[in-house]
């Protein structure tokens, strides 16, 4: 998820293959359009017409596309750590995800501090924790779920029926709650979430029923995508008419709302599921430059979301209020999101080129990855 995996199937370095990269950047591409329509205001501004129905559709999909980075994570995680693959050291990968969650944090905490209006307190601290100060809270999970992966890994070597017991135990627990209640987003439930989804990837990569293999990639494709559109198409629809609605209609857009906010949800993971799926069953090889694009996509999701930062980024550089109730508001935004990723990507080319090395090769970061190993021998 978070690094240029290079690794598939048995674990022998393999050049990436670019049906997941592509979903990767699809992703990213979607949480930013997310961020821009919801922290940017354009969806509670997006007029009415066309413009409207296509801003709910381009800005309502920003969880639904984390989901799909949570599952392409736990995939390659699980292949890093399956039954038979060598000892599952994380030091080195924590150290460095923590290492560019700082680079671009305090960094761009500063700017924010120079351009003003001031940030506060607690957003500029955070800037400088990168884990316990979450100021990046997939990236917070994702660094839990590292260190408890080397004792989570021995649920994997059960057989294909304890491990599919404990994953429907664990749906029922965590899905099956949070699809009849409203359980929305918190930094320790998110972190829950990415520990079933590593044991979920796991049954699913290593004791899928073939009658689950056998779905068709664009039957999967189009499950997905209409599971999202059902969560979507309410929330235009009370757009469209402010809100004055009978007592059903507002009960099913409430209820689509607390979906498109919950991971933890069925329609939301299923959704993601499904356009997993279809992707997982592309065969387009390795092609070089969409895995170029997709390698910073992590470094997309940190910038564009530093605390202190991504207001200023929406009303100072950005500009969204300027757009407000345009009708060309939806095409400006796709732009917008793809000239912000590739603005994103040529900095953290340089990073990876010239900073990223000076920490790898340190003293302090063999030190510090050998203490991170050493509990994680204990599994």
């Amino acid at each position: 998820m978070v690094s240029a995996m290079k690794t598939q199937g048995t674990g022998a370095a393999r050049p990436r293959q670019s049906n997941f990269e592509l979903l990767r950047l699809l992703a990213m591409l979607a949480i930013v359009l997310g961020h821009l329509f919801t922290e940017g205001h354009l969806l509670s501004r997006a007029g009415d017409g066309p413009a409207l129905w296509a801003s709910v559709l381009l800005g309502c999909g920003a969880r639904v596309a984390t989901n799909v980075f949570v599952l392409l994570g736990c995939w390659f995680l699980v292949d890093a750590t399956r039954p038979g693959a060598p000892a599952f050291a994380p030091g080195r990968r924590w150290w460095r995800l923590h290492f560019a969650v700082l680079c671009w944090t305090a960094p761009l905490t500063l700017v924010a501090l120079a351009m003003g209006p001031r940030a506060g307190a607690a957003d500029v601290a955070r800037g400088f924790l990168p884990y316990v100060g979450r100021p990046l809270w997939f990236a917070s999970a994702w660094m839990s779920l590292l260190l408890l992966v080397p004792f989570l890994r021995h649920a994997l070597e059960l057989d294909g029926r304890r491990l599919g017991a404990l994953v429907a135990v664990g749906g029922i627990v965590l899905v099956g709650n949070s699809t009849l209640a409203d359980f929305r987003e918190g930094y320790l439930t998110d972190t829950v979430w990415f520990l079933y989804v590593y044991l979920f990837a796991g049954w699913l990569r290593l004791h899928a029923p073939p009658w689950l293999r056998r779905i068709p990639a664009w039957a999967a494709l189009a499950g997905g995508l209409g599971v999202y559109l059902a969560m979507a198409l309410p929330e235009a629809w009370a757009r469209a008419n402010d809100g004055v609605s009978p007592a059903t209609a507002k009960a099913v857009h409430r209820i689509a709302e607390w979906y498109l906010a919950d991971l933890k949800s069925a329609p939301d993971f299923l959704a993601a599921l499904g356009i997993f799926a279809f992707f997982a069953k592309l065969r387009t090889g390795s092609v070089r430059w969409i895995n170029a694009a997709a390698r910073p996509a992590f470094a997309v999701y940190v910038a564009h979301q530093t605390p202190a930062f991504w207001p200023l980024l929406w009303t100072r550089i950005v500009r969204c209020p300027g757009w407000w109730g345009r009708p060309w508001t939806p095409l400006a935004a796709v732009g917008v999101a793809i000239a912000l990723y590739a603005a994103i990507a040529l900095v953290e080319s340089a990073r990876l080129r010239w900073l990223e090395p000076l920490w790898t090769r340190s003293r302090a970061f063999a030190a510090l990855s050998r203490a991170i190993d050493r509990l994680a021998g204990a599994a």
